[in-house]
């Protein structure tokens, strides 16, 4: 009977696609190194010792006025949190955008609070005082993984810095991995052989035009400045080196046992076996790698930048008095009794109070909008414009509310008064429209069998918020309320704003060039 060594290559299908996503990052040479960066003069006192960390990546466009600087980080435990807290520190930034999504965001910071996936503290965060006595203080590096992100939060809000969320949904990319799967393009090689092969003509002319100044993220002085960094790449090539070394000692007792079999007429079919199975393991190999290379480290590179160009103009319009930003605050481990009808809402004066409602889209006068609302502030707030005592001081046919459009919602976990809270972060427009509730239907959620509210509302007159300062409250149920409002004067001047918006990001090191590269091209 016929023996065929066994390869150790079918192992490293597996090793390969890693080594080459970290490789293309610590040899891209789309961008100057460390010691080409320019010494261009701003504001920054140590703007040069900022861009020269090998972890900072930066982009400076002074024909947009927008100064970007990306942190590449180990989102295990090292010292990226202390280095994410000192770039925000020192740069104080208008915005800083996180390789976050909602779900992922609340995740890391109720862990960072002490509070389990039912919102209670858990025991070990009973024990350690001081994550609830003042939890600033500890900056998130007691987390095995993510204190780099919690870092930024907490600092973010130490500083009454917005933050933005720029990843997508860990769902959405599984979904996008089955979907292009079966796709040809999906598997192109250009994109990860391009990004080994220098180019420096985009940049080049760039620097000639005077244009943009950028600067890209040195992978392997990151690496050598902080070996702990290397934990990520050795967690996920691990198991497929264990695979290649198990595969290496089962060659190596088969060719000792089929020594004699080696000299046989069989050998030379064997020998050609082999061949084949090797060179297919490396095609299959590279391809996968150029698959996981496009789908996991490429596109999320351009959402990542995509996002990193929304929040600067969120923020240039913040700055030019379009939106208004508000943060604060609220409790949302509330019992059923608690959101019960009518339970405590809050209770203010429809003559001169409106609360307000944040949606994703306007509400457009006339149009009907259906809303399911099931956290206790929205419940709180329908029973509060619902309340008899409210709608008979209000000169409205139906109960009403304001609605205005959101471009920015941060949320994170946060302990207020010792119970699990949010710390809310929103940014919207100044200009809104009222809601008329035409229906109203109580409801069960399936499973909890906690309350729902199916409100159907429709579109009216348009207000303006004129100011911030004095216009917007929040009540102790965790809504906004304008103070004052006016459904006529929708003509408040703009005025323009010609400072420059500084923008840091927070991402993963395999990113971090990629960003880098799409936002100098923009």
């Amino acid at each position: 009977m016929m023996r065929r060594r066994i390869s150790i290559f079918p192992a490293l299908l597996l090793l390969l696609p890693y080594l080459l996503l970290c490789l293309q990052n610590a040899t891209s040479m789309s961008l100057p190194s460390k010691t080409q960066t320019s010494t261009t003069q701003t504001t920054h006192h140590n703007i040069n010792d900022i861009i020269n960390s090998p972890h900072i990546g930066y982009i400076k466009d002074p024909s947009n006025k927008r100064e970007v600087f990306v942190i590449g980080t180990s989102h295990f435990r090292c010292s990226s949190a202390a280095e994410v807290t000192s770039l925000i520190t020192q740069v104080r930034p208008d915005g800083v955008v996180l390789e976050l999504d909602p779900e992922r965001v609340l995740r890391l910071t109720k862990q960072y609070y002490g509070f389990d996936a039912d919102g209670d503290i858990t025991a070990q965060a009973q024990i350690d005082a001081s994550v609830q006595t003042n939890p600033s203080n500890s900056g998130g590096e007691e987390l095995l993984y993510g204190s780099d992100f919690v870092a930024a939060v907490t600092t973010c809000k130490d500083m009454d810095i917005p933050l933005f969320l720029g990843d997508e949904y860990a769902q959405e990319t599984k979904q996008r991995l089955m979907q292009q799967l079966f796709r040809a393009d999906a598997y192109s090689p250009m994109p990860l052989v391009t990004s080994l092969v220098p180019d420096m003509t985009t940049t080049t002319k760039a620097r000639a035009a005077d244009i943009s100044t950028t600067s890209r993220i040195s992978l392997i002085d990151t690496f050598r400045t902080d070996p702990n960094k290397l934990t990520p790449l050795a967690v996920s090539s691990s198991p497929p080196l264990v695979i290649a070394a198990l595969a290496l000692l089962l060659q190596n007792n088969e060719a000792a046992a089929s020594i004699a079999y080696s000299s046989s007429s069989g050998a030379l079919v064997d020998a050609v076996w082999n061949v084949l199975e090797t060179s297919l393991s490396i095609v299959l190999s590279f391809f996968a790698s150029c698959f996981l290379f496009n789908t996991v480290i490429v596109e999320r590179d351009e959402i990542l930048a995509d996002s990193t160009i929304r929040a600067w103009n969120v923020l240039r319009s913040l700055k030019n008095g379009t939106f208004i930003r508000k943060r604060w605050e609220f409790r949302v481990n509330t019992s059923k009794n608690e959101n019960e009808k009518g339970a405590g809402a809050s209770s203010f004066d429809a003559t001169t109070e409106l609360p307000l409602f944040t949606l994703k889209r306007p509400l457009i006068k006339g149009k009907r909008r259906n809303l399911n609302l099931f956290e206790s502030r929205w419940l709180k707030m329908i029973d509060s414009v619902t309340n008899e005592d409210y709608k008979s001081s209000s000169s409205a046919s139906s109960p009403q509310f304001g609605c205005v459009r959101c471009t920015n919602k941060f949320y994170s976990a946060a302990s207020v008064d010792g119970l699990e809270g949010r710390y809310a972060d929103i940014i919207f427009e100044r200009k809104g429209a009222l809601a008329s509730i035409v229906e109203l239907k109580e409801g069960k959620r399936p499973t909890s069998g906690d309350r729902k509210i199916g409100v159907t509302i429709e579109g009216g007159d348009e207000f303006t918020i004129d100011d911030e300062s004095t216009s917007i409250s929040v009540t102790k149920d965790g809504y906004m309320i304008a103070n004052k409002w006016d459904s006529n004067d929708l003509s408040k001047p703009i005025q323009s704003d010609d400072k420059w918006v500084k923008v840091v990001v927070v991402v993963g090191l395999l990113h971090g060039n990629g960003v880098v590269k799409l936002l100098s091209k923009d």
